[in-house]
């Protein structure tokens, strides 16, 4: 009726024609039956005038005021006059009017009727030519309403819209000629299909509410933008709704549940926010809900209750939150019909669902519920004997997986409930349908399933398999991607295991498998990816790998391989037969111990992306056909012994460029100058950089004009070195006579137990007693902060370790007054002891490198003596970028930047100029050596942002020469910025410096957790670096319990519990050893001092007596006031009290118990929705 009434209104003028022909046609009429006629008519015109008046004149006269006017006045005139027509039938007319003449004849009367008749007939037509004309009006309504919608798109890069063009003028027709719009019979406009043809613009809905007859409306993947409105509850005909893949942006409005003919409703992809419409009950025939990837929050129970009969319900990657432990009957109208289930990437918490909930899903065939914090076991799953695909990845969850997941009860294609905590050993795969199976990032242990059933794709790693891979020979030829990766599976890979016909892709990376390269490897006819770098893998590297077809990607790095690169065949001068084309992209064969030159073969496998040959043997010269690589984008040939000219017109679109440290020479290609000089040296002596290279690159300090000159100019050099060298001889010699005669000036005093004269200067590194404990009385001969002396236990006294800490120091500095009771180190009286003590704020003894830097080094203590032949042990160089040497570090001057409890640190400074952390490593508290240097080869692996990454190490041949050596960061320690006591010398962090520093370290947790496998292990404020004027937070002491024993292990985690940042779990084991979820707790607890100001290990007095932090924040919290917690520094601050919130509430849930803790990814990714 709207339609009608609205096409009414549009042909005011006929409707008043109409009513006053009406009006002529009752008073001329004789004829009863003509009279009845007449009534009839203008009864309707009656009420259609009443309608027009009444109805639809107030939603009209809304939107045009000026057209509404003058239909108002029409209607009004319509039933005026259609009411007077009512008084020309009998028997009104005899009451009102005079009877006819009786005159008249019959005969006359009988000749009047034929034109009445006539008239009747013309009457007839016109009605229903007007009626007709109602029905033909609507498409010219729908046009108007299209190209209203039309004005709207400023983008239409296919033209589609452009070919909308207004119709002739009085044209009434449906534009099925326009692309994207379809009408019904009757030609109103049923669809609006304009998916993915880019268009954008604002658009608004107004206009298209006009389209009454709508039923489908789709304008998915174009880039629209604008809000719903509500007047989208008046199409009532819609049936089809899809704007996913825009950018729409809002709430949804309230009255879209008032669409009760909908059925599929597609909204994903856009900005939408708040709250789903309650009331979504309404919707019977909803069988699609598609609310993907938005800003939604809500209770997703709530939301799950009110769905009636919808099959295909997906709400991932939005912010609803909840439990899903739900009651059996609040789910029975969508159990019935629910077919694909996804809640995943949301914030849903708590238990699983039950198994009478579980019942109910009869017809369930998809579940994914990853990447949110559900907690607890899994319930028994065989009820769902329909479902196909299960996800539950990234949850908390825990205990053992069910046993009908693998079996044949159930019809699972996928099975992914990685990144869990479950354990228990993985029992043999007798699914006769299950092909996707991930079981990564776990705690399973035990050997490899001795089955896999028909799978497909296996992912077994991050987990603590272990045992050899001979099972693998009895697993189903049906495999094609297998992940085995950072297990600690070992022995040799099986050559039995040859029926791998469709193997695409195997990963066993970082584990310890031993022996020769499998040469059933070369026998795999689809085989793209082959990664076993960090193992212990020996022998020659198969040439068969080179001839595949197939292999796109090759990791071997960091084993033992030897021989030459087997592009020539291995007993005669001749190249192996190359295919025309191979499509290896990738070839790492870096940290081996390759041998022999590069083969020129290489320029024929053009498809190379990647190669890196980085810290092998090899030799010769670097072949011209280098430069057929035409899509190298990285090469690394660093660390090597490769001489000559490096090639020219390697391709431009090289972006990493490495041959650092080897024994090049000539110049440097023009196409290779945009790179900086660390790319060719440390080494490379006989290198020439002409002048074209960019001074700014040269961030070694090489001069940037180092051509050839002429030879006049060559003598003139060669004589002011050689003079400056004489010099340096003389004064060297000066030197080392003077140093000589103190050492037996010191010798005479220390046996009287004085001193006189200048103190003695030792370099860090050289053969210092820093080991050994002085005797009582003695005078030490070399600066020590040993951790004999620093690192004292906490039985020892305060007075005892002020003393020992001032006869420590007290020759480690001097000036040219000589040595007095002055130049001893200030150590004030409330010194704490170091080990099982926090680092109180103000403290000059903090717990870990950088704190120390801004107490005790305001006059650092300085070892500038050179003693090049003191570290005779070996130097381990893990990082390519930077090379030096044992000697120069031996010589290295350096000062203490403070001590934790695996040693003490160093600033070192290169000659080059490049300052380096040196942590000198307690002793007794490593591994042995082939332990240790495969733990530090893993974690010298690491590189992000948010971390300070190793060097190197260094080996000694006395125990007590453990070091590890990093960059040196110029940065203080959050805990200084936290609790450093007045004189004030930073400020206060401001509550966005909080978040950010919250989420950079939850970043690099995550980075750490989930891409090494690797927990920190020893996380607390002092190692916790602010560099920069952003205050860029980043990670020192990661991963260091890799390379302890047991004992120190331990020792590391009670330092922690006595600081208060221990996990709870790790108190009630024998044998504690850090974990991922440890790493939260701790995280949890900085946060709590990052939001209170307050220390972890500080005592609060309360209503309920003293506590600890964490209980103190919990009790507040529980009590319904933790905003007192908030440091006051800040917690006035506009924008504070939402912020401090959310940071509390992600805290508090990072000190849960074990089995409820979340991981750090629901941590990181709930820090990174909190805007300011």
């Amino acid at each position: 009726m709207q339609v009608f009434f609205t096409v009414c209104s549009a042909n005011g003028c006929s409707l008043l024609a109409f009513s006053l022909l009406s009006l002529s046609l009752s008073f001329s009429f004789s004829h009863s039956l003509l009279f009845f006629v007449g009534a009839l008519y203008s009864t309707f015109f009656i009420s259609l005038s009443l309608s027009l008046y009444l109805v639809h004149f107030p939603t009209y006269f809304y939107r045009k005021k000026k057209k509404a006017r003058s239909l108002r006045y029409l209607s009004l005139l319509s039933l005026l006059f259609s009411s007077i027509s009512i008084l020309g039938f009998p028997p009104w007319r005899g009451f009102l009017l005079p009877p006819p003449l009786k005159s008249r004849r019959k005969q006359d009367t009988d000749r009047d009727m034929d034109p009445h008749l006539h008239l009747l007939l013309l009457f007839h037509v016109l009605v229903f030519s007007f009626v007709g004309g109602l029905s033909a009006a609507t498409p010219s309504d729908d046009i108007r309403a299209l190209l209203e919608f039309k004005k709207g798109i400023r983008t239409d890069t296919s033209g589609v819209v452009d070919s909308w063009k207004p119709p002739p003028q009085g044209s009434s027709t449906c534009p099925r000629d326009w692309r994207g719009i379809s009408c019904d019979d009757s030609g109103a406009v049923v669809s609006l299909a304009l998916d993915g043809l880019g268009l954008a613009g604002d658009l608004k809905f107004t206009t298209l509410t006009g389209l009454k007859s709508l039923r489908n409306l789709s304008l998915s993947d174009n880039a629209f933008s604008g809000r719903l409105v509500p007047a989208i509850g008046t199409m009532a005909s819609l049936q089809h709704l899809d704007l996913s893949g825009n950018q729409f942006y809002g709430p949804i409005p309230q009255r879209i549940a008032e669409l009760s003919d909908l059925v599929h409703l597609n909204l994903s992809g856009n900005s939408f926010t708040q709250g789903f419409p309650t009331g979504i009950w309404n919707l019977q025939q909803l069988r699609v809900l598609d609310l993907r990837s938005n800003k939604l929050w809500g209770d997703v129970a709530v939301l799950l209750s009110e769905l009636r009969n919808t099959e295909h319900i997906d709400l991932s990657s939005n912010s609803f939150y909840g439990g899903i432990h739900m009651d059996s009957g609040n789910l029975s109208s969508l159990g019935n019909t629910a077919r694909y289930l996804n809640l995943s990437h949301n914030k849903l918490n708590g238990g699983f669902f039950s198994s009478n909930s579980l019942q109910v899903f009869k017809s369930l065939e998809v579940l994914d519920l990853g990447y949110n914090q559900l907690t607890g076991k899994l319930p028994p799953l065989d009820s769902l004997y329909n479902l196909k695909v299960f996800r539950v990845g990234s949850n908390q969850l825990y205990g053992s997986i069910p046993e009908e997941l693998f079996g044949s009860s159930m019809q699972l294609i996928e099975l992914d409930i990685s990144g869990n905590g479950f354990t228990g050993h993985i029992k043999a795969i007798n699914s006769t349908t299950l092909k996707v199976l991930n079981l990564s990032s776990n705690a399973l242990s035990g050997p490899l399933p001795p089955n896999l059933g028909i799978c497909v794709s296996v992912d077994l790693s991050k987990n603590m398999l272990s045992g050899n891979l001979s099972v693998m020979q009895y697993w189903g030829d049906s495999v094609e991607t297998i992940d085995l990766s950072s297990n600690a599976l070992s022995g040799y890979y099986p050559n039995e295991a040859s029926q791998f016909g469709n193997l695409i892709s195997i990963k066993i990376r970082n584990n310890s498998l031993v022996g020769l390269l499998p040469s059933v490897l070369g026998n795999y006819a689809k085989l793209s990816v082959v990664d076993l770098s960090l193992n212990k893998l020996t022998g020659p590297v198969l040439p068969s790998l080179f001839i595949s077809l197939t292999l796109t990607s090759l990791n071997l790095s960091g084993n033992y391989f030897s021989g030459t690169i087997p592009l020539q065949s291995p007993h005669s001068t001749e190249s192996l037969v190359l295919p025309s084309y191979t499509h290896l992209e990738s070839l790492d064969l870096s940290d081996n111990l390759l041998s022999g030159s590069l083969p020129p073969e290489i320029g024929n496998l053009q498809s190379l992306k990647l190669l890196n040959l980085g810290n092998n043997t090899l030799s010769g010269e670097l072949p011209s056909e280098l430069s057929k690589l035409g899509g190298l984008e990285f090469l690394d040939l660093s660390i090597n012994h490769f001489k000559g000219r490096i090639p020219d017109l390697l391709q431009p679109g090289l972006k990493v460029f490495n041959v650092s440290y080897n024994d090049l020479s000539g110049t440097i290609p023009p196409n290779l100058q945009r790179f900086p000089s660390t790319s060719f040296q440390p080494g490379n002596a006989l290198l020439v950089f002409s002048d074209a290279l960019p001074a700014g690159n040269n961030s070694n300090g090489v001069s940037g004009n180092m051509s050839h000159h002429r030879p006049k100019s060559s003598i003139r050099v060669a004589f002011i070195v050689g003079s400056i060298g004489a010099f340096m001889l003389v004064l060297f010699a000066i030197m080392t006579l003077y140093i000589v005669r103190t050492q037996e000036i010191c010798g005479r005093n220390g046996s009287r137990g004085q001193t006189t004269g200048r103190d003695l200067k030792h370099g860090i590194f050289g053969p210092l007693n820093i080991f050994k404990t002085p005797k009582e009385n003695a005078v030490p001969t070399s600066m020590s902060f040993s951790n004999d002396h620093l690192l004292t236990s906490a039985a020892r006294s305060m007075s005892a370790q002020k003393e020992l800490l001032t006869g420590a120091v007290e020759y480690g500095y001097s000036d040219s007054k000589g040595v007095s009771e002055s130049t001893k180190l200030d150590v004030p009286e409330n010194c704490p002891p170091s080990t099982g003590w926090k680092s109180s704020p103000g403290s000059p003894l903090p717990s870990s490198p950088h704190v120390i830097d801004s107490h005790l080094s305001e006059q650092p203590v300085k070892l500038d003596v050179y003693s090049p032949d003191r570290l005779a042990g070996e130097l381990f160089l893990l990082d390519s970028s930077l090379i030096f040497t044992a000697e120069e570090l031996s010589r290295a001057p350096a000062e203490v930047l403070g001590r934790s409890s695996h040693g003490t640190s160093y600033k070192a400074t290169l000659d080059s100029g490049h300052m380096l952390t040196v942590k000198w490593l307690r002793v007794g508290l490593v591994k042995h050596k082939k332990e240790f240097a495969k733990e530090a080869k893993r974690i010298a692996t690491i590189r992000h942002p948010n971390i300070i990454s190793w060097r190197g190490y260094y080996w000694g041949q006395r125990e007590q020469e453990r070091l590890i050596v990093a960059d040196y960061v110029n940065g203080d320690s959050l805990a200084l910025y936290l609790y450093e006591s007045t004189p004030r010398r930073y400020s206060r962090l401001s509550v966005s410096q909080r978040l950010k520093v919250a989420i950079d370290v939850a970043r690099c947790l995550f980075y750490l957790h989930h891409e090494k496998g690797l927990p920190h292990g020893n996380l607390k404020p002092t190692n916790i670096l602010l560099t920069g004027p952003d205050l860029t937070a980043r990670l020192t002491d990661f991963g260091l319990h890799r390379l302890m024993t047991q004992s120190g292990t331990a020792e590391q985690i009670l330092n922690l519990g006595a600081l208060g940042y221990r996990a709870p779990e790790l108190a009630i084991t024998s044998k504690p050893f850090p974990s991922f979820k440890a790493d939260v707790y701790a995280f949890g607890v900085i946060l709590m001092e990052l939001l209170t100001r307050r220390s972890a290990g500080d005592i609060i007095s309360g209503q309920s007596g003293a506590v600890d932090l964490t209980d103190w924040v919990q009790m507040c919290n529980r009590e319904g006031r933790g905003t007192d917690c908030f440091d006051r520094d800040i917690a006035g601050l506009e924008e504070a009290p939402r912020v401090m919130d959310e940071l509390l509430a992600v805290s508090l849930r990072c000190i849960l118990p074990v089995n409820e803790r979340p991981s750090i990814r629901t941590v990181f990714e709930d820090l990174c929705s909190i805007t300011m």
